[in-house]
């Protein structure tokens, strides 16, 4: 005979104890309905007569709960919630079909004036108990389809009310979780949620208030599933309304917006730019339940923009029920209207830039030009959502997309969270296309490697920041002198999404670029970036994809770097074991830096003509704070043992002498191995005596466009 267990007689002895004491004992509580899972999920028709004693506990439980949730303490009300929601967790269906009492109880403490936490804990509760209901079709008849009309009911009422956004946020969450369960059911309150959450969807400044983000996604997926409660085969149709209707108050909205500018942009989807009247604000929205509310003024519609992206973008998020026709050319001419609007560079001006409108005032202009880069970031992250969602069926509208790409990061350059975007969206490219990449793709993408490396050497500490490098040049302070310390305060530290997505690029950029493709300068500062930040898969891709020049000459490898970062990484040591890298054929199969780089200015002269700015006004690169230099090309690996080897500096050798060493090179030191315990770093004074064309200066200073270029 199974014996009852103690915890089931402790919670009916407990829930005898005053109702002021319940609350803070609910923990307790429910971990003792925790250990009773078995007792309380067994079918009643299964249990002995022997069992009758557990049995009678129960039943007794059940009733102590009833009593609690129709009292009058609301200590007791809260407390039988939160065990209601215990029991209906482990109690299964035995559970569920006694349940009723307490879905009546709990609509009545939602309809009621409880306090908010109450109601808001009897939803994810009732909640709870109709997700649970819906694989049994005859609880669903007795309990479900009853009550949940009048569940729906009394939370409309409640958002429509005062409620706070925490409480708006769980109904929104309750909605998108039982539409798609019991479609029949909410079908007649589609258009009262949509209503009642409009509010929500794509808010402004123009509302008067500050919606969350999470209440912000969690409105657009209530109406989002609402396409699954469309009668009979029509929730494709429903969704593809609702990708239209954004569509077009997206473009109407841009019409408003835009009015400064004279666009290039003609579309090729169907929407299509219409005048709009110079005079007064601009506007949009209206008080329809079909339409978003009312906005007026640029930073406004600026914000309604953002939101439409957003909107788009859970579009493609969430599940639907059917399958659906996903207008992709008309996400892509969405995005390309608002990235045509951009500078080509940071030194250049919106003026110089777009052709602006002579009809709209100057302060308009202005507060135009401060938004469009949080516009940029939300058609960035829209394309980011295409490519995580479509992954290789994207791979066609790969060259656009790079394109919108490279000119936003250019036109906001300056700006972290554009540079964030930017990297996540190439990260998130490059397994696609990355290996098959063009010379002119890669080098079209050489702004974006260059702010990478940039950011993760600054946050690392070995570059100095604007303000530090402006006061080495002279710029005179007093309170320096008084306070040196003040000076190592000017250290600038990326957040911590910023800092894993361009690791995660670096990374990216070494694995899935053809490294051949990239300028001996831009893989230099690949890997010296990556030594510099410790980044163990960095210095593993970039040992594991070696550069070489067009003429199949090999570059050395950062291995002893990565040896030494990492000596007791098992990964790295059955890499070093096995991996043998030598001068195979002599010295003039290694490529020495001057020569390449020579070759490449004279192929690229006439391309950086056309561009309008070099890459070197763009980005500009300066010693490291450090006085960290790792040669890119090293002559010669020496040694004589298979464990004990040193990197020889980088001198750099007449062409004469290096033929000479190699003739009378023996012929076993034609196969060298590389040294994995001892890398030797050059010191400040070896620096001011070594070739600056022979190492890679990582020091890149985005915000000054006004330094003459310097000589590689």
């Amino acid at each position: 005979m199974a014996s009852t267990p103690p915890d089931l007689r402790v919670l009916c002895r407990k829930l005898t104890l005053p109702p002021a004491q319940l609350p803070q004992s609910l923990p307790l509580l429910t971990r003792h309905i925790l250990h009773c899972k078995q007792v309380l999920s067994t079918p009643q028709e299964q249990k002995s007569k022997h069992d009758s004693p557990t049995a009678q506990l129960i039943h007794k439980l059940r009733t102590s709960i009833t009593t609690l949730l129709t009292g009058r303490s609301r200590e007791a009300r809260f407390t039988a919630i939160g065990l209601i929601k215990a029991m209906i967790d482990v109690g299964g269906w035995e559970t569920l079909r006694a349940s009723e009492p307490w879905v009546r109880g709990l609509l009545a403490i939602v309809q009621k004036g409880d306090a908010l936490p109450v109601k808001e804990l009897a939803v994810i509760t009732l909640t709870r108990v109709y997700v649970l209901l819906r694989p049994y079709q005859t609880l669903v008849r007795e309990i479900g389809t009853p009550t949940i009309p009048e569940f729906v009911k009394a939370c409309l009422q409640v958002v429509k009310g005062s409620a706070p956004f925490s409480m708006a946020e769980t109904v929104c969450e309750a909605f998108s979780s039982l539409a798609p369960l019991y479609p029949t059911t909410f079908r007649p309150f589609g258009s009262q949620i949509r209503g009642a959450v409009r509010g929500y969807l794509a808010p402004t400044l123009s509302d008067g208030v500050l919606v969350p983000v999470s209440l912000r996604r969690a409105a657009r997926k209530v109406v989002i599933s609402l396409h699954c409660v469309a009668a009979k085969a029509g929730g494709s149709e429903e969704w593809a309304k609702i990708v239209d209707g954004l569509l077009r108050e997206l473009h109407g909205t841009a019409d408003q917006v835009f009015r400064a500018v004279d666009e290039s942009w003609e579309g090729t989807s169907g929407y299509n730019r219409s005048r709009v009247d110079p005079e007064g604000e601009p506007h949009g929205g209206g008080d329809s339940t079909d339409q978003l509310p009312a906005w007026s003024g640029v930073s406004s519609g600026a914000e309604r923009i953002i939101g439409i992206f957003a909107y788009l973008s859970d579009c493609l998020r969430y599940a639907t029920k059917t399958p659906v026709v996903i207008p992709v050319s008309a996400f892509m001419d969405a995005i390309s209207r608002v990235c045509l609007i951009a500078k080509m560079s940071k030194s250049q001006t919106w003026e110089q830039a777009v052709q602006a409108n002579a009809a709209i005032g100057r302060d308009e202009k202005e507060e135009l030009w401060s938004v469009i880069p949080d516009i940029h970031i939300s058609a960035l992250e829209l394309l980011s959502t295409m490519v995580e969602r479509f992954n290789r069926a994207m791979i066609p509208l790969i060259p656009e997309a790079l394109d919108h790409l490279v000119r936003v990061f250019k036109s906001g350059i300056s700006n972290p969270q554009v540079r964030t975007t930017g990297c996540k969206l190439l990260s998130s490219i490059l397994p696609l296309t990355g290996p098959t990449m063009s010379k002119s793709t890669v080098t079209m993408l050489e702004p974006i490697i260059a702010a990478c490396c940039r950011d993760l050497q600054e946050d690392a500490g070995f570059l100095k920041s604007q303000k530090a490098a402006s006061k080495d040049k002279g710029l005179a302070n007093a309170d320096l002198f008084l306070q040196p310390q003040a000076s190592t305060e000017t250290a600038v530290h990326l957040d911590a999404e910023h800092k894993a997505i361009a690791s995660e690029l670096l990374v990216g950029l070494l694995s899935h670029l053809p490294q051949g493709h990239l300028k001996p300068t831009h893989r230099g500062l690949l890997d010296k970036t990556a030594i510099l930040t410790r980044s163990r898969d960095g210095m593993l891709a970039s040992v594991l994809n070696p550069y070489k020049d067009q003429r199949g000459r090999m570059y050395p490898s950062i291995l002893p770097h990565l040896s030494q970062q990492y000596p007791h990484d098992q990964g790295v040591e059955i890499l070093r074991s096995n991996l043998r890298v030598g001068v195979l054929g002599g010295s003039d199969l290694v490529a020495e830096v001057a020569e390449v780089e020579d070759e490449e200015m004279h192929e690229d002269e006439h391309v950086e003509e056309e561009k309008g700015e070099p890459l070197e006004e763009i980005v500009k690169p300066a010693l490291a704070a450090s006085n960290i230099e790792l040669p890119i090309q090293q002559n010669v690996f020496q040694g004589t043992t298979p464990n004990a080897f040193s990197v020889a500096e980088a001198i750099p050798d007449s062409p004469s002498k290096r033929k000479h060493e190699d003739a009378s090179a023996e012929p076993e030191s034609k196969r060298q191995e590389l040294d994995t315990t001892a890398v030797k770093a050059p010191t400040p004074d070896e620096d001011d005596d070594s070739d600056s064309d022979e190492s890679v200066h990582l020091n890149m200073e985005l915000d000054d466009d006004e330094d003459e270029d310097e000589d590689e």
